[in-house]
């Protein structure tokens, strides 16, 4: 496959594949260990919630992606994914892990896995060339999905295996390793920028104007409209969008 010979595809479609494990298996290893250090279901399902619920963050967060530099995005959130699971270590070392530290640092690490997803899709077409973007939409869909279920297959066995504390630091060495990665990708710059760039001073001045007069607010509520109104258009071909 002539996708496999590109460099920062393969950078990016391996850093996915850490992500996605790091991912899955941190949130059973939360609730693994919320109920062996608290004993109750409550916890547990508390555990499984607030790991679910940060899921919003990459709904309203993909008009923001394409105003930041997307490798920053890449390498931070991973490295800052790496450090926050190191602390659950730390704490188990040092004899001060408890339930609520569990919980309050589960929502955090899935809040910051969910702007990397958009991400790295935004990355794609800007590192592969057009006639092979389905096939890497494919690749990323096939290692999302395969990787998710495997991951619940085998992480309590990993659990039993390592143990809950354990786990958090091969994902935190995980996430590192992702962060190495991505720090090596050579992303195109987009259009945009790219006519930005060729604009004569007096036109990027005037540009530059324009923008500053517009509110950063009404341009993020336009691109969300934007991005509902394709969803509808291709899953209710037959919806009034008069009202968007």
């Amino acid at each position: 496959m002539e996708i496999l010979k590109n460099r920062n595809f393969m950078l990016l479609f391996i850093g996915r594949i850490l992500t996605n494990i790091g991912d899955s298996l941190y949130a059973v290893a939360a609730m693994w260990l919320v109920y062996d250090l608290g004993g109750s279901t409550l916890y547990t399902g508390l555990a499984g919630f607030l790991s679910i619920l940060p899921r919003v963050v990459q709904l309203l967060s993909g008009p923001l992606i394409d105003r930041f530099p997307l490798r920053g995005i890449l390498v931070y959130t991973q490295l800052l994914q790496a450090l926050l699971l190191l602390i659950v270590p730390a704490a188990f070392y040092f004899d001060f892990l408890s339930v609520a530290l569990v919980l309050a640092i589960t929502p955090i690490l899935s809040t910051l896995n969910m702007w990397v997803y958009p991400a790295q899709m935004s990355a794609l077409p800007k590192i592969i060339d057009k006639k092979h973007l389905t096939q890497g939409n494919s690749l990323f869909s096939i290692a999302y999905q395969g990787i998710d279920v495997a991951c619940n297959a085998i992480s309590g066995a990993l659990i039993i295996v390592l143990g809950a504390v354990s786990l958090y630091l091969w994902n935190s060495i995980g996430f590192f390793i992702g962060a190495i990665l991505f720090a090596q990708l050579r992303i195109k710059a987009s259009t945009n920028d790219s006519n930005n760039n060729d604009k004569s001073p007096s036109e990027s001045e005037g540009g530059s104007k324009l923008s500053a007069r517009q509110s950063p607010m009404k341009n993020y509520v336009a691109d969300m409209k934007e991005g509902l109104r394709l969803i509808l258009l291709r899953r209710l071909p037959e919806f009034n969008l008069a009202s968007l």
